[in-house]
Parts: C-alpha cells; sequence; structure tokens
C-alpha cells in the first residue's frame, strides 16, 4: 500500500486539480472519484489529490461509501480494477409516483452477487437474461412467465408474488443476494425487511430512456458485463440519435399533433407513448395533464389530432406482442375507436392514421418503441426506417431468438 500511495502522490500531482472536461457520460459508481465515464488510475491519483489538498471533493469521490475520503478510498478503487473488490457502491435513479422529482440514492451492493430474486416485473429479468445471467435468477414475479421473448429462460423460477405484491417470507427463504426492483415504486418497507435479513435491495428502471445509459451501465459494473452493457448502450444511442438528428429542423407546423391513449380506454397516462411523441417530432395535445387522467372524448374531437396513438400489453389485447399469431384483435381495437361517437371527424380516423403499439415494444430497448413512434408521426422523414429489421436485430443480438409476434399495428406496408 505504502509504494501504491507513492506512485499516486506522484500521479496526483500531475493529473491536476479540475475535473476531467466533457466527459460522454458519468459513471454513477462510488470510486469515479474524477466523474469521468469509468473507474481507473486517474481515479486514484485524483482521491490522492483530495487527500493532499490539490483536488476538490467530488460525490463519487468516497470509494469505500464510509462517510470519509482516506486511503481506504484508494485501495476500493485499485481493488476495483483488479477486479477483487468485495462491494460497490452505485447510485439509484428513485421516483415513486408520489415524489416530484428523481432521488439519487446511493446503496452498497456486496460483490460477487450468485442469486438475484428479478422482481421488476419481466424488465428485470429480461436484463438478465440478456446480459448471460439468467442461471442468477432465483426468483420473479408472476408477469415474468408471461413474457414470450423470456419465457423459456425463466420457466423453472419460482415466482413470489406480483411486481408490486411481494410473498417476503418466500423470498426470505430463498436468501437472494440482491433483489432487483423498479425504481418507480416506494419499496421501502420490503427494503427494511430484507436489509435486515442481510439482502441488498437494488432499484433500477431498464424502460426509462432518461436513465437508461447509467442504469444499465451500473448493472453491467455489478455483474462484470462491461463489455456486454456497453453494446445495449450504443445500439439505444444510434437509433436515438437518428430519429433526433432528423426531427432536429422540424418547425412546429410540420409536427403532427397527436392523442396518446393509455391500455384502458380514454384513459391519459404518463409512460412510454407520452414520453416518445416530442423526441419523434410530433405535439401532445394533452401535454399539460401529469399522471393518470380520464379523457371527455369531446374535448379530443374538439383537439382534432392528426395521429392517435394507443398502448396496449397481452392483459388488455391478448393478441398482441411476440406470441400474437395475427393482427386481428389489434385490428378490432382501433376499429372500435375509430367507431366512438363522433369520432369519424377527426382529421387522424379520417386519415388512418390510429395506430395502436404494445408496450413490450419498448422494454428494455426504448430506441425499438421510438422508432415505431417516428415513422408513424413522420412516414416520409423516416422512409427508409424500418422498425421491424431495427426490433429484429435487436432479439437476435441480445436475446438470441427471431422476430415473431405483432408489436404494433398497422405498420406502413399495413396501410
Amino acid at each position: 500500500m505504502k509504494g501504491s500511495a507513492l506512485m499516486l502522490m506522484a500521479l496526483a500531482g500531475v493529473l491536476l486539480c479540475a475535473l476531467p472536461s466533457a466527459a460522454a457520460f458519468t459513471l454513477d459508481i462510488f470510486g469515479n472519484a474524477n466523474m469521468d465515464d469509468t473507474i481507473n488510475a486517474d481515479d486514484a491519483a485524483y482521491v490522492q489529490g483530495i487527500i493532499n489538498g490539490t483536488n476538490k471533493e467530488t460525490e463519487l469521490a468516497d470509494a469505500n461509501y464510509d462517510g470519509k475520503i482516506d486511503p481506504l478510498d484508494i485501495a476500493q478503487i485499485e481493488e476495483i480494477m483488479q477486479g477483487t473488490v468485495k462491494n460497490l457502491t452505485i447510485i439509484q435513479y428513485l421516483k415513486p409516483s408520489s415524489a416530484p422529482e428523481v432521488a439519487r440514492t446511493p446503496v452498497k451492493v456486496p460483490l460477487p452477487i450468485k442469486s438475484i430474486a428479478a422482481l421488476s416485473g419481466t424488465y428485470g429479468p429480461e436484463m438478465l437474461c440478456v446480459l448471460g445471467d439468467a442461471d442468477k435468477i432465483i426468483a420473479v414475479t408472476d408477469s415474468a412467465k408471461t413474457r414470450g421473448e423470456i419465457r423459456d429462460m425463466v420457466e423453472d423460477k419460482p415466482v413470489v408474488g406480483s411486481t408490486f405484491e411481494w410473498d417476503l417470507e418466500e423470498i426470505l427463504q430463498l436468501k437472494p443476494d440482491v433483489v432487483l426492483a423498479y425504481a418507480s415504486y416506494d419499496f421501502s418497507q420490503q427494503r427494511k425487511t430484507l436489509e435486515a435479513a442481510g439482502i441488498t435491495m437494488i432499484q433500477m428502471n431498464f424502460h426509462k430512456p432518461e436513465t437508461y445509459a447509467g442504469e444499465v451501465r451500473s448493472i453491467g459494473w455489478l455483474l462484470d458485463k462491461k463489455e456486454r452493457v456497453e453494446e445495449l448502450v450504443s445500439f439505444e444511442q444510434e437509433h436515438i440519435d437518428l430519429i433526433e438528428e432528423r426531427i432536429k429542423g422540424l418547425k412546429e407546423s410540420d409536427k403532427p399533433r397527436v392523442y396518446a391513449e393509455s391500455y384502458k380506454d380514454l384513459q391519459y397516462g404518463t409512460g412510454s407513448v407520452t414520453n416518445a411523441i416530442n423526441p419523434c417530432g410530433g405535439i401532445n395535445i394533452f401535454e399539460e395533464l401529469n399522471g393518470t387522467k380520464d379523457i371527455d372524448p369531446e374535448k379530443v374531437i374538439s383537439e382534432n389530432p392528426q395521429v392517435i396513438l394507443k398502448m396496449t400489453f397481452n392483459t388488455y389485447i391478448p393478441a398482441s406482442g411476440y406470441d400474437a399469431e395475427n393482427t386481428t384483435q389489434m385490428a378490432a381495437k382501433i376499429k372500435d375507436m375509430e367507431n366512438r361517437t363522433g369520432w369519424s371527424n377527426i382529421d387522424a380516423v379520417k386519415d388512418g392514421r390510429v395506430y395502436i403499439i404494445s408496450s413490450d415494444a419498448s422494454s428494455i430497448h426504448p430506441s425499438i418503441f421510438n422508432s415505431y413512434i417516428a415513422k408513424w408521426l413522420h412516414p416520409e422523414l423516416f422512409e427508409d426506417l424500418d422498425p421491424v429489421a431495427i426490433h429484429s436485430e435487436w432479439l437476435q443480438k441480445f436475446l438470441g431468438i427471431d422476430f415473431k409476434g405483432v408489436y404494433a399495428y398497422p405498420l406502413m406496408e399495413d396501410n
């Protein structure tokens, strides 16, 4: 340790006091002292600079998360670099529906992780399958067994409740190293029970574009799948960037006005479809609404949207998503919407621009969902964009399965 410290002191003098400029992203793991995109010798040197009084303290400099910055943090960083670290402290982005904004909340995770109760619906288990860690899953919630893309990979995993109501007694008996849960809900009581039993809870949302890169990278570091998660992030960024680049020059008058309907009829809800409208070059006619709200059908008529988008999944339309064998139920739902009283006068209905999309198209790859939406909103601008081909590529590359089913209807070739 003494030799390492002397070397690091020398490095600290060269490394300067300033943080690195314009890193592509900040890796939100304690030990990333210089707040760049990785943890390496530069961070150890930066911590030495903090100890020496030449560098400013940063949020992630307390590598071992013990409340103070000292040589033990340098030792922690060295262990992270060597792959021998016994724990990592990561930032969680917690936002229950009642919270006004995202809270950056640290959690210290013992390593190595050998067993996981993947209780974040279908998205947590799917992410673990994508990372090649399906064998670490020792429990799931009921919805995971209905998800066609991963059904074969989780068929032997015990069910310990639903996404929001767990059988804690059974979980405690299984003794997972980690419980993986959604970050969008308040599981504080469950966390207390689990922590008392020596079980760590990690809360992550792999379906939220705004935190996708950070959370995927954190799980990659925890499971030592850094290269794999970079492939995931690169795939997302490539397709999100393409959409952003093409719509950035649009005038407001070029953007279609969109009515987005949630899973239930005549209900607005903040989620994948509403979040995709602006990034895909549309105008949300109910932008001012927050949360889940019932919609007056007369209000939709008076707003006269040019495009109507409806969300679904297999609870609402069984013949949707990976397991759908035909478009019959999706088509029937659109016809039902078009036949609502007075809706025949809405531009979207008159022009045949009423679309329905499964939340499974979003899942842990929001860029695919946005590709479908962008194609619908701007068919000319995205004439060469094939969302099904993008979706198929993702399934092949990350899950090793062929594309099938009906995730979005109608596609351009169906019109």
